[in-house]
């Protein structure tokens, strides 16, 4: 009796209208879409407590709070009422009311959750098993990296947050077993990268996953799987050879930028693989969709001879523009960037819709115009073997602190966490940047999502914050 009432119950949140808005990192399989309008002031609305949780980094276990790198939640309407799917260092997926920040369920995914998950919609009947939340953790807190399974990779139900199948990510070259990527349907399959160096093709339907008989956990059924490395990266690279970045998806091709320092572009079919592309570096960010059907790329400094930045680059053709970042240590980190680029097509009205903006490791936020070019002048590329034109830069601005977050570029708004705080600058009509209003104290490493003139951001600090006018 008490199984047929809950599947009634189940049944009446189905046929309720569920619709995903910002359905997995950056929005879409385009990454360029942050949310519909941004607020002007960054006023507290309400802030609660994801909490703590610790992981295993050579062989020590730190503790982290809150939410980092990438971080950010997904927004989900339910009937009329907004969700946050929100990841957590604590170990927990939660889903969370967005107009107070109350607590709907928690999944304990037995390790930090560093990346942004994805909502997908399977053709399964069953209401617990159709709405899906697919997230990446870090190995197993208490999982052994050369003898255990590393079940990184989790399909949760959205009604309950009940697990319903787990991937396990096998050893390779790379010296990862992570999942930080946030992956997206193609063609009815699920594309995500692993940080052991592997693109998945999979099918997200609990109805079709397998029990291990090993372990007793139902596993997703993979499609094809391929590599994001050449066995000669481990000459430059060494076996730091882990996908961090989600992949981007234009014309059916799934473009990954990958720890190896190469770009591929991927299909499920026959044919795999369409493209690939050596930029060299290890590089972390995701690659955003221009308005003119190119991807804009960040690289870190690491493995490269000269400068990390900003490439635009057109999908199986050549590099555009490069824009060199300052070389400067910061934590681990030597120059360039690690979080993404942000466009703004999607919901400019008022300025350009050609603007693009950045934010280096050493705190310096840039505007370009990401179509136009500064005359004149050409610039030495990452490897410093080849020069490059060099885009219209418009404004910049120095953060108080250093930040590898990714900025929101909503309208003619921009919002950019940083080491100690979070920025809110406007797009003014001759195109510079005016600081509208600052939050002081809280790491926002994390990347924020904003709907409705409220903005949603995960600290280190343990808390999710809700800002707005």
């Amino acid at each position: 009796m008490k199984l047929i009432l809950i599947f009634t119950l189940l049944t009446s949140i189905c046929s309720a209208q569920i619709k995903p808005i910002i359905k997995t990192y950056l929005g879409d399989e385009q990454r360029n879409y942050y949310g519909n309008s941004a607020p002007s002031k960054l006023r507290l609305k309400w802030k609660t407590h994801l909490g703590t949780g610790y992981t295993m980094i050579s062989g020590k276990k730190k503790y982290w709070s809150g939410a980092g790198w990438t971080g950010q939640p997904l927004i989900i309407s339910e009937n009329g009422e907004l969700y946050l799917i929100q990841p957590t260092l604590s170990h927990k997926l939660r889903k969370i009311r967005a107009r107070d920040g109350k607590l709907i369920w928690n999944c304990d995914l037995g390790d930090v959750i560093k990346g942004t998950p994805t909502f997908v919609t399977t053709s399964n009947r069953n209401p617990e098993q159709k709405f899906l939340i697919i997230s990446g953790s870090r190995r197993g807190a208490n999982a052994d990296f050369f003898k255990d399974p590393a079940y990184s990779l989790h399909g949760i139900s959205y009604l309950t947050g009940k697990k319903q199948w787990q991937h396990n990510s096998p050893r390779t070259f790379c010296n990862s077993r992570d999942v930080d990527a946030s992956g997206v349907m193609i063609r009815g399959k699920f594309c995500i990268p692993t940080e052991n160096g592997k693109l998945l093709y999979l099918n997200p339907d609990p109805a079709k996953a397998k029990l291990n008989p090993k372990t007793g956990i139902a596993e997703p059924h993979i499609y094809k799987q391929y590599n994001l490395f050449e066995s000669i990266d481990t000459k430059t690279h060494s076996y730091e050879l882990s996908c961090e970045s989600s992949p981007t998806v234009y014309k059916g091709v799934a473009y990954t930028a990958t720890g190896g320092g190469r770009i591929y572009g991927h299909t499920a079919g026959m044919f795999g693989r369409k493209w690939h592309f050596n930029v060299g570096g290890d590089l972390n960010a995701t690659m955003p969709l221009t308005n003119d059907n190119h991807l804009l790329l960040g690289i870190e400094k690491e493995f490269i001879a000269g400068q990390g930045g900003v490439m635009k680059i057109k999908p199986r053709g050549r590099v555009e523009w490069y824009h060199p970042l300052p070389n400067k240590k910061w934590y681990e980190w030597a120059g360039g960037m690690v979080g993404s680029p942000a466009v703004n097509h999607r919901t400019a009205s008022n300025i350009s819709g050609d603007l693009a903006c950045f934010a280096g490791v050493d705190g310096t936020l840039t505007l370009i115009n990401h179509k136009k070019l500064t005359p004149n002048k050409r610039v030495w590329g990452p490897n410093q073997k080849k020069q490059y034109p060099s885009p219209l830069v418009l404004d910049t601005v120095r953060l108080p602190q250093g930040s590898i977050s990714t900025p929101l570029f909503i309208d003619n708004k921009i919002i950019i966490g940083y080491d100690n705080g979070l920025d809110l600058y406007e797009v003014t009509p001759n195109h510079k940047l005016k600081l509208l209003d600052r939050l002081k104290g809280p790491m926002f490493d994390a990347t924020p999502v904003v709907w409705n003139k409220r903005i949603y951001a995960a600290s280190k600090n343990g808390f999710l914050y809700c800002l707005g006018e």
